[in-house]
């Protein structure tokens, strides 16, 4: 265990991923952090200030770490005048402890901490430590903690033995040593996941140990990952966790304790992880290929439509996923707003504009083979319609799935089905005739959500040619949508059972206007849509992200305020 946290570190960069790890390894090991590492302000060498637990006389000393990546050569130590550990020290004496470090805490004792990923090499071994003989005095030592010691701290500190038992070390242990293998990497991990969070009346500290022990695992799995170049299992694996965790920390969220604050951080320090695996999956390996034709799906490697079909969805949900956490993040408890002003945050125009890309030059997107795949076009038209000027992409990408639906059921091609076992879609349409086809057809939710946001979206000629043909042709099929049921809120986020309800005979009409009337019935205020914690404590692309991970179609009382927004005329 302990060799893979230190291959672990010393991949590790220092910006944003030791300087990120540190401060919750601290924390669980009885340190109290009073600074994190942060970016514009100068912080004189300190990268992390820390307050240790108290000594067998009561008496705590200052801890003030210079994080550095990796080895530390002589290039590292005193080769560049503005980022070398050496002129980091320098700051620390000199502007650090006399100016900034609050008068309280200078009658403790201070320990300056050299803390690096990897080790150092024997080349400058002398020059550092004659360096720190000359500065320290008395209240004022240095120490050193290297890969090596906190690959110890990392294994009997956060993850010893009572909190990480033998059986999760295992699993663990096989998601590293699996990770060319994604689908075994992820089973092993989750239930790493399932383990750690499958625990009843816990306290605030309790579920802090837990969502650190997770950050952790998740971080390492992350960076051997990355240095695999396959970063599916971490990708999967850190959706899974922030839904296990929720259930642990809902309570916290809506609480203003110290600790559930402190909780609620460690969510927090959860979701930007999950948010720098999107970036370094998809941000780094598919977006700087959406604007070549067919790029990405030549990038899938297969032979086979099914394989490209599948993963290309995958992608696209996977985009826009992030786009609604950006808005989000954004708009803050709005649920589901429309930019109509015209102004959008740069970044989310940017993913706007690549998701626009990915459709357009990999043309398979218009063509969905499994109505699971309702759940990624749903995400895709309801953040191109909230992100204001790209409602009409979100026009254009319902009209060419219209399209190409149409016909490829006409022609028994490869059209939506119930199927969604890899085996029977790589067989589909097994047999071209109507028998076949009305029994691969027989329910829906695919059919209606298209109907909807079609003659909601303004494609009006495109809603009574769709509505016509769903009127001949699917007369046999039950379109209907899912909505959460009061059951829902125990199992949404754990995937623990089956929960929720249909809403059946869904009638798609050339004006939409029947559908969303029942739907609006439905959503009423005592929805059990609107008892979901995600939703009650404001968090709601928490439930898009389940319906996504968990393939469930996402409930209408989500995207029903952007469809009657564009009804009315206020999203165009």
């Amino acid at each position: 265990m302990k060799l893979v946290f230190r291959q672990y570190l010393a991949s590790i960069r220092e910006r944003g991923e030791l300087d990120a790890v540190l401060p919750d390894l601290l924390s669980e090991l009885g340190y109290t952090v009073l600074s994190r590492p942060s970016q514009g302000p100068r912080q004189y060498g300190v990268d992390i200030a820390a307050l240790s637990p108290p000594d067998s006389s009561g008496k705590q000393s200052v801890y003030l770490f210079t994080v550095k990546q990796g080895d530390i050569s002589r290039y590292e130590w005193d080769g560049d005048s503005r980022q070398s550990l050496r002129e980091s020290i320098n700051e620390i004496i000199d502007v650090y402890i006399t100016t900034i470090l609050p008068d309280s805490l200078r009658d403790n004792d201070i320990v300056i901490c050299l803390c690096f990923g990897g080790e150092i090499k024997q080349s400058v071994r002398l020059n550092i430590t004659g360096f720190e003989s000359q500065m320290q005095r008395p209240g004022l030592t240095f120490e050193e903690w290297n890969g090596d010691h906190l690959a110890s701290l990392l294994v009997n500190g956060i993850l010893r033995e009572h909190l990480l038992e033998p059986q999760l070390r295992s699993h663990f242990q096989k998601a590293i040593a699996m990770l060319d293998e994604p689908d075994i990497s992820y089973e092993h991990f989750s239930s790493l996941i399932h383990r750690l969070c499958n625990v009843e009346d816990t306290t605030p500290k309790k579920r802090c140990t837990i969502l650190r022990q997770l950050y952790i695992c998740l971080w390492v799995l992350f960076v051997w990952a990355r240095d695999a170049e396959n970063l599916e299992a971490p990708y999967r694996a850190s959706e899974l966790a922030l839904l296990h965790t929720w259930r642990l920390v809902k309570d916290d969220v809506a609480s203003s304790t110290s600790m559930s604050e402190k909780v609620s951080e460690c969510y927090a320090h959860l979701a930007e992880l999950h948010f720098m695996i999107w970036n370094e999956l998809l941000g780094r390996k598919i977006i700087p290929f959406v604007n070549f034709k067919h790029a990405v799906s030549v990038a899938v490697h297969s032979i086979s439509t099914v394989d490209i079909n599948l993963k290309l969805f995958e992608v696209l949900g996977r985009l826009s996923m992030r786009g609604l956490w950006m808005l989000w993040e954004l708009n803050g408890a709005e649920r589901c707003p429309i930019r109509k002003d015209g102004f959008l945050h740069p970044r989310v125009d940017e993913l706007a504009r690549n998701i626009v890309h990915l459709i357009r030059n990999n043309p398979i997107l218009l063509s969905p083979i499994s109505d699971i795949q309702s759940t990624d076009i749903a995400v895709t038209l309801l953040f191109l319609s909230m992100a204001g000027d790209w409602s009409k992409a979100a026009s254009n990408y319902a009209v060419g799935i219209s399209q190409r639906m149409r016909f490829c059921y006409l022609t028994h091609s490869q059209y939506p089905s119930i199927h969604h076992d890899y085996y029977t879609l790589a067989r589909h349409p097994r047999e071209n005739d109507d028998a076949y086809r009305i029994a691969a057809t027989k329910g829906s939710t695919l059919f209606p959500l298209l109907g909807i946001w079609l003659a909601s979206l303004g494609e009006h000629e495109e809603a009574r040619i769709f509505a016509e043909f769903v009127k001949v042709e699917l007369g046999h099929c039950n379109l209907q949508l899912w909505s959460p049921d009061v059951d829902s809120e125990e199992h949404l986020y754990t995937d623990s059972a089956s929960h929720g309800t249909a809403l059946s005979h869904i009638p798609i009409t050339d004006d939409g206007e029947k559908a969303v009337q029942i739907l609006s019935a439905e959503s009423g205020e005592t929805s059990p849509f609107f008892g979901l914690s995600a939703i009650k404590l404001e968090h709601w692309p928490i439930v898009a992200l389940a319906c996504r991970h968990y393939r469930l179609p996402l409930p209408p009382e989500l995207w029903l305020p952007v469809i009657q927004a564009l009804r009315s005329g206020k999203g165009g």
